[in-house]
């Protein structure tokens, strides 16, 4: 299923404000396909999310986040004296090739200035060659490292989710002062979950930490009770799960079900308020490495940034009755391309690109400071260690 969709007009624009640059008042109608339009035209806008297949949930959430974000944009005045962002959503169902399809679509059918891809990793990497060839930039909201790297052949495009080397790092650190001495593995059998596999054995042998199993499992897997079950026998202090939804839930449940009394540590892929869903009583207690904002009610700051992010939440969970935490990755694209394209100061492939590429802001999901050698661009500082307290999370420390 193709579903195109218009952005929203929304009645206020307080975060847009907020958390990057005032529009442009620059004529510039340059036109990406290399035709010229009127300085009233639409600037579109394409978006390819899983809005079906197993990760339906998470690219649902980015759906609403970018359309949500987009419509604030528009009512604070657009882009290049008043231009509309206009977004175009397609369903690559979590598959490659359709998201292949899509994508070629975006850029060749309607014209798009740039292109935001979903959370799929395997889906991202080969649509890179595209944008390469086409001179579009693209914003993926997926997290493996192959996504921006190596930057000699990912020029055109950038990422706003963290890498797992950092999630990792993280993650083990707290491990570590927590006194944890061994932990068991599971992480999902795709391109992300090798990376994060990989980080964490890497980072555990870092901080002199055992690893007493690993464990995988599929991404199209309905239960993974034998890997928990094998993980336990280890014994190990603490169990780190690399999934994302509805895996990360199903997992909680099934460690909860093999009688682990250990902690359980996931990545930021999990899930956020869909693993607390997902898990149900199994999530109490559960820890994850997310940015921030996902527990923003628990910081006391009131500067400039942290005020933003709060209204940020605030109007998502008024409009959507409740708060995803990747919201903050697809509002964030949006904010990107919008703070770009006014600094440019044209929609132009190759001048939007290098724009992009020096590109710094405090976003929803914390500070992004893109470099020409990293077009990873969200920083460490922006994660934390959570946990589920009562139903929610928050800050673990």
């Amino acid at each position: 299923m193709i579903r195109t969709r218009t952005s929203l007009a929304l009645t206020a624009a307080v975060v847009v404000g907020a958390l990057g640059l005032t529009s442009c008042a620059s004529p510039e109608t340059d036109d990406p396909t290399g035709g010229r339009q009127g300085k009233e035209a639409d600037i579109m806008i394409g978006a390819s999310l899983e809005l079906s297949g197993p990760t339906q949930s998470i690219g649902t959430a980015y759906e609403k986040a970018l359309e949500l974000q987009v419509g604030l944009i528009n009512k604070q005045g657009g882009v290049l004296g008043g231009r509309k962002l206009r977004l175009i959503v397609k369903d690559n169902q979590t598959k490659p090739a359709q998201n292949i399809t899509n994508v070629n679509n975006l850029i060749n059918n309607d014209h798009v200035a740039a292109v935001i891809t979903g959370g799929c990793s395997a889906c991202t990497v080969p649509v890179t060659t595209i944008v390469e060839k086409r001179k579009v930039p693209l914003i993926s909201l997926a997290s493996a490292t192959a996504i921006t790297s190596p930057v000699a052949e990912r020029r055109y495009t950038f990422k706003i989710s963290p890498n797992p080397a950092q999630d990792a790092g993280v993650l083990l650190a707290e491990l570590k002062k927590k006194g944890v001495k061994s932990i068991g593995l599971l992480n999902v059998d795709n391109p992300y979950g090798q990376e994060g596999r990989a980080a964490v054995l890497a980072q555990a042998k870092k901080a002199g930490i055992e690893v007493t199993g690993i464990q995988q499992f599929g991404q199209e897997d309905k239960d993974m009770s034998v890997q928990a079950k094998r993980l336990v026998a280890g014994r190990p202090d603490v169990v780190v799960v690399w999934a994302v939804m509805p895996a990360a839930g199903i997992i909680a449940k099934n460690l909860r079900d093999a009688e682990f009394g250990g902690g359980v540590y996931l990545d930021a892929g999990a899930g956020a308020e869909l693993f607390v869903k997902g898990a149900q009583g199994a999530a109490e207690g559960i820890h994850m490495v997310f940015p921030r904002v996902l527990a923003i009610g628990d910081v006391t700051s009131h500067d400039k940034t942290v005020r933003a992010q709060k209204e940020w939440v605030d109007r998502y969970t008024d409009k959507y009755q409740n708060y995803s935490g990747f919201a903050s990755f697809g509002a964030d694209a949006a904010l990107m391309l919008r703070n770009a394209i006014a600094k440019a100061g044209t929609t132009d492939g190759p001048k939007l690109r290098d724009t992009m590429e020096t590109l710094g802001f405090d976003g929803v999901s914390g500070p992004i400071r893109n470099t020409a050698q990293d077009h990873s661009g969200l920083q460490p500082e922006s994660l934390g260690v959570l946990v589920v307290r009562e139903g929610d999370w928050h800050l673990a420390n």
